[in-house]
């Protein structure tokens, strides 16, 4: 398989690795300050130091995610161009890919950019979900940290305010997975319904407005959400779901 664009979201995924690094180090900076306060109040001004040092990780943490979603806009536009590629055999990419999409054997046109998007809705969705549990997990249990640390442990205002920005954004990244994992499944149903009609009714043609909405509900859903799918999770399901989706094909008539 060759992906050329892949390079491009492993940068994405590397800028987020390092903001997941900068989130634990704060999570373990305002739990240290706390303890010190609590436990040493002779140490409360190295307490007072550390608040403010972290003052400056949850600044990097902000930074480093606008880095990583720049990166991943980046990415996905070559995405996007390889996409079209593959649907209508066009040379708007550098570089294409190859075996990334299996769906070579289907004519060029718009009737392939919606079998490509209906397996990529198939993709993204079942990812995404699987990684929906994890980051709430993990995003409420550092929120609920700060959010009781902060205001337990607080002496100075700022400070505090800053410490209450990082819940907030952790919750909202994972209130904003929720609704992404739900309107690419809303997608999928979608085509669904689609190659279902298509595959009773001989004229596609009828069907292109449709298809053309639906590759802009699925496209504008990922600039919108900036979701980095999980490797792992990707790597774990790829067989099955390749599986899964050869039975779409056979089920729909795809061909």
């Amino acid at each position: 398989m060759k992906v050329p664009f892949g390079n491009k979201f492993d940068n994405a995924k590397l800028y987020d690795k390092y903001a997941n690094y900068v989130l634990w180090l704060s999570t373990l900076l305002i739990i240290i300050a706390f303890l010190l306060k609590v436990f040493y109040p002779d140490l409360s001004y190295i307490s007072n130091i550390i608040n403010k040092v972290n003052c400056l990780f949850i600044v990097a943490y902000a930074v480093l995610n606008f880095i990583t979603d720049y990166i991943f806009y980046k990415a996905s536009y070559h995405k996007r161009l390889d996409f079209i590629d593959n649907s209508f055999n066009t040379s708007y990419s550098e570089e294409n890919s190859s075996e990334y999409y299996s769906n070579d054997n289907i004519e060029n046109g718009i009737y392939k950019l919606a079998v490509n998007s209906f397996e990529n809705s198939l993709f993204t969705y079942s990812i995404s979900k699987k990684m929906l549990i994890k980051i709430w997990i993990k995003n409420t249990l550092i929120a609920l940290v700060f959010l009781i640390l902060a205001i337990f442990g607080y002496e100075n205002t700022f400070v505090l305010l800053l410490q209450l920005t990082l819940p907030i954004l952790l919750l909202s990244k994972a209130i904003k997975l929720t609704i992404f994992v739900n309107r690419i499944n809303q997608v999928y149903e979608n085509y669904r319904k689609l190659f279902q009609n298509l595959k009773n009714n001989s004229d596609n043609e009828l069907a292109n407005p449709e298809i053309l909405i639906n590759v802009i509900e699925y496209e504008s859903t990922l600039s919108w959400g900036s979701v980095l799918l999980d490797s792992k999770i990707y790597y774990s399901l790829n067989d099955e779901l390749s599986k899964v989706w050869e039975e779409i094909k056979i089920k729909y008539e795809i061909k």
